[in-house]
């Protein structure tokens, strides 16, 4: 086989392994002669492929439009496309209908693009990918939560009063330890105890009642799953922009005062504007910053405005080294080596930006059960400051500070 003919298996594979493994794919989408040896003769001269990755769903996209409209507003559009409704929902809080479409073999990307250029009543959408952002490290040592001074706060109030919401796995609501105030919303089957773990660690964080675990233990929580275990690989736990919007939506119409995104992807038409509508009610809209490393894009929903983007430090305050880094960050918190719970009345260490994310959601909840008015953005001012001085892109504006917290207005 000439060289030519292997060139696009080597760079395909090359991409899949900077990818760092993870559940992306990438489709060609054209070549390129750009190359030097191009420059030099046509005789050397290799077309080189270009990548997409294919980071949405392959097969099925979103159509929304003003819920105001007919409900046969996208008939047409569905028809002329071939494409099937699978699905239905009213997203009031952003006045809009999705309608989640099975593509019938063709590419999503390709359709959202045509929909666009070419209709007025409907826009279109790929329904994208959004992964978790914790992984088990069972050889780092567990440290107490008291890094952030969430003891002081915890002599005052457990979180009463405070209603929590989490969009993630299902949790394991058998745990010994949770066994608080907690309502679930399953988008998706409960599975087995692996589907069950990225849910029950972050649970466990925020209002476990073991007092090594829990930070907001007498908080309500409103646990809505939308995020399930890749079946080839327990590891990974995604979820798509149309689950994730489900949520959304769920958790606003439950007056969830706190919400808690451990989960990282890219920008989403809908789901940014979901996320911005729960600002605007008033709801502490926390997320994680991403477990890409250093030279990851920017997350979202946490690069969102007037979200609190957190990361992830260790129990000597240095940065976590898959933590992504960004003038989006917020704030740092506790998230490498945690004891949390975990599913079958067990507990574990894990690491990443999720836990972290959880630490500042319950810690929000103590101050919010406190002072209803409490204005998070008095975290930023009265955080720590760690690496260079002043705000930076790895460590936000530092690491939480409960002590300073509490006494802000």
């Amino acid at each position: 086989m000439s060289a030519q003919r292997y060139l696009p298996l080597y760079l395909a594979s090359l991409l899949l392994f900077l990818s760092g493994c993870s559940p992306a794919e990438y489709k060609v989408i054209g070549h390129t002669d750009t190359s030097p040896a191009c420059q030099l003769s046509s005789s050397i001269c290799v077309n080189t492929p270009v990548f997409r990755q294919v980071d949405y769903a392959k097969d099925e996209m979103l159509i929304t439009y003003d819920s105001e409209k007919p409900s046969e507003t996208a008939d047409a559009v569905l028809k002329k496309y071939k494409l099937r409704a699978k699905r239905s929902d009213n997203l009031d809080s952003i006045k809009t209908t999705m309608i989640t479409a099975a593509t019938n073999g063709q590419d999503p990307y390709d359709l959202v693009r045509s929909i666009k250029s070419n209709e007025q009543a409907v826009d279109a959408s790929t329904s994208n990918f959004y992964s978790t952002a914790a992984v088990n490290d069972t050889s780092l040592p567990a440290y107490p939560l008291s890094l952030t001074g969430v003891a002081a706060a915890r002599q005052r109030t457990g979180g009463r009063g405070v209603t929590i919401g989490m969009i993630d796995t299902p949790i394991d609501i058998n745990h010994e330890s949770l066994h608080g105030d907690i309502q679930r919303i399953e988008l998706i089957a409960p599975g087995d105890e692996h589907n069950r773990l990225h849910g029950t660690e972050v649970a466990g964080i925020m209002i476990s009642k073991n007092p090594r675990i829990g930070i907001a233990p007498d908080a309500r929580l409103i646990a809505i799953s939308a995020f399930s275990t890749n079946a080839t690989n327990p590891d990974e736990r995604n979820s798509n922009s149309g689950l994730v919007a489900r949520a959304l939506e769920l958790a606003m119409r439950e007056g969830v005062q706190v919400l808690n995104l451990s989960f990282a992807g890219g920008s989403d038409p809908v789901v940014d504007k979901l996320v911005l509508a729960a600002i605007q009610k008033g709801i502490v809209v926390v997320a994680s910053a991403g477990n890409g490393g250093p030279s990851a894009q920017p997350a979202y929903p946490a690069a969102l405005p007037g979200v609190i983007a957190v990361t992830a430090v260790d129990q000597s305050e240095s940065i976590f080294n898959r933590a992504n880094r960004g003038d989006y960050i917020d704030l740092s918190a506790p998230g490498v080596g945690i004891l949390t719970t975990a599913p079958r009345n067990s507990y574990q260490v894990s690491s990443g930006t999720s836990l972290a994310t959880a630490h500042v959601s319950g810690v929000i909840a103590l101050l919010k059960s406190l002072n209803p008015g409490f204005n998070p953005e008095s975290l930023n001012l009265t955080a720590t400051d760690l690496g260079n001085p002043g705000r930076d892109s790895d460590y936000g504006y530092g690491l939480l500070n409960t002590v300073r917290a509490l006494s802000a207005p």
